[in-house]
């Protein structure tokens, strides 16, 4: 099958009606792929005057079904000598009519991009990478608030030309003749 060509009813939404007296079952055909549609009530098949919302396919066959069913059910089989009539219950245009006043187009929903395996790898990616980045955010938290903790405490200096940069900054008068170590003292 060539994923490329699409029915073009594949994305329309219809809403089917049961028009008819009587409740359609799955029985009668009340299902689609062999699966029972339960009605606006949940219970199985479709009561006389309710009308569901369903993608296209599913309305075509149960409107089908409905009609065949409606037709058949007061047409007669035998004739008044008890002969059976050989005559056909339906045309094909009779039929494409009773099941086209069953359904009504709602709306074309937007087609959903298909993404190929890269697409797909890429997008784990990007996720994966998210998931990284708030990891390593919340180590950086936690390494700025042991910075801060450490800064708070005495500095070391490199060399004396920090500590006599760090004396000037603050205003401390000092001798720049003694020792780094000398000085150091004056910051503490």
């Amino acid at each position: 099958m060539n994923d490329t060509t699409q029915n073009p009813n594949d994305y329309k939404v219809v809403a089917f009606h049961n028009s008819t007296s009587f409740r359609f079952t799955p029985e009668m055909g009340c299902m689609f792929d062999g699966r029972t549609i339960n009605g606006v009530t949940g219970e199985p098949g479709v009561g006389p005057g309710e009308t569901m919302t369903v993608p296209y396919h599913i309305g075509h066959q149960l409107a089908l079904n409905l009609a065949k069913v409606s037709i058949t059910k007061d047409a007669p089989v035998l004739d008044a000598a008890g002969i059976p009539t050989g005559v056909p219950m339906w045309d094909d245009a009779r039929l494409i009519t009773l099941k086209n006043s069953y359904l009504k187009e709602l709306y074309v929903e937007e087609k959903a991009k298909v993404l190929t395996e890269t697409d797909k790898l890429m997008a784990k990616v990007e996720e994966y990478k998210a998931m990284v980045d708030s990891l390593v955010s919340k180590k950086d938290k936690v390494a700025e608030a042991e910075v801060i903790q450490l800064t708070d405490g005495p500095r070391t200096y490199v060399d004396k030309a920090e500590v006599l940069a760090e004396l000037t900054k603050r205003g401390i008068k000092f001798d720049a003749r003694v020792t780094k170590a000398e000085l150091e003292k004056l910051l503490v």
